[in-house]
């Protein structure tokens, strides 16, 4: 397999080499583009088309080339949320790929989809390697938010007096992220499927394997939806439980209030210092406010159990 590389300006060899089955354009420039385009006879998607999301702009057959386009996620050296399309190009058994991303499954030397890569025998050959390596990749990173989700579950739902649940909170929403992120590459990679049977066998592409391949891509959005669902119980059970401690402590509060505000205010009315509230001066005025201090808050205390308020 002859793999011509295009990496901003740096080409391993040239676009004419009649022997390359693929051509991998990594932020390409407008001349590299061009380049590609008259040795294939091909027309190169803009960055903004490749961008769009609709139907029409992502699958759709032009001057007997095949165009798909995918959400791929980029390398984590790139960022932990990074991701962006990926339009795989079929014509005349020749692979052309234009993206502004680094998928792990485009490295050859790396991974598992190397070995596939490296005995391709044609472009439909590298496009499956590069489809069934970002689909294991996505598997990996689902398995590894599925362990992360069982860790942060158990300190959700510890017996131990409740931990701080702010780290767990944000540890859950990078796991939700990159599970969103991995649906939506599932997603795209599971609607380019779809529309590759129904026109693939003319380009060359095994129907068969496409079948197998949407299985499996499929089966791994169902576990994405799963896991998005279970993160989503695990954040609302983190900010209940805040909300349960948050509570407990403004109960603590009523209570100090209850027991500390009716004495102060007694106390605060028997120091006016008035002629005309003589009695306040009197022997038993002591007494009076001493008792009034103690019947005060025990009175509230009563009301405050007989309404179930703790």
């Amino acid at each position: 397999m002859k793999r011509i590389l295009v990496r901003g300006g740096a080409q391993t060899t040239s676009s004419h080499d009649a022997n390359a089955i693929w051509f991998d354009l990594e932020s390409p420039e407008e001349q590299e583009e061009l380049d590609v385009e008259a040795a294939l006879g091909i027309d190169v998607p803009p960055p903004l088309e490749r961008a769009a999301i609709e139907e029409s702009a992502r699958f759709y057959e032009e001057d007997g080339a095949l165009h798909v386009t995918a959400t791929l996620l980029g390398r984590r050296d790139e960022g932990l949320f990074i991701s962006g399309p990926v339009t795989f190009i079929l014509a005349k058994g020749k692979l052309v790929t234009v993206r502004q991303i680094r998928p792990r499954a485009f490295e050859i030397g790396q991974g598992r989809s190397s070995a596939r890569i490296g005995s391709a025998a044609d472009g439909a050959d590298v496009f499956f390697a590069l489809i069934e390596g970002a689909a294991e990749r996505l598997a990996d990173l689902l398995a590894e938010a599925t362990r992360d989700a069982n860790a942060q579950s158990a300190n959700v739902f510890t017996e131990q007096p409740a931990p701080d649940l702010r780290e767990c909170l944000r540890a859950l929403g990078r796991i939700g992220t990159l599970t969103a992120l991995s649906h939506e590459s599932l997603s795209s990679l599971l609607r380019l499927v779809t529309f590759t049977r129904s026109v693939g066998k003319q380009h060359g592409l095994d129907q068969s394997k496409l079948a197998a391949l949407g299985r499996d891509i499929s089966e791994l959005e169902r576990l994405a939806e799963s896991l998005q669902t279970r993160i989503s119980y695990l954040q609302d059970a983190a900010l209940g439980l805040i909300n349960a401690t948050q509570a407990d402590v403004l109960k603590a509060l009523s209570l100090a209030t209850i027991a500390f505000v009716p004495p102060t205010l007694i106390a605060s009315v028997f120091g006016m210092n008035f002629t005309a509230m003589s009695w306040f001066r009197a022997d038993w005025g002591p007494w009076v406010a001493a008792l009034l201090m103690l019947a005060a808050p025990a009175t509230l205390f009563a009301i405050a159990k007989w309404r179930r308020w703790f």
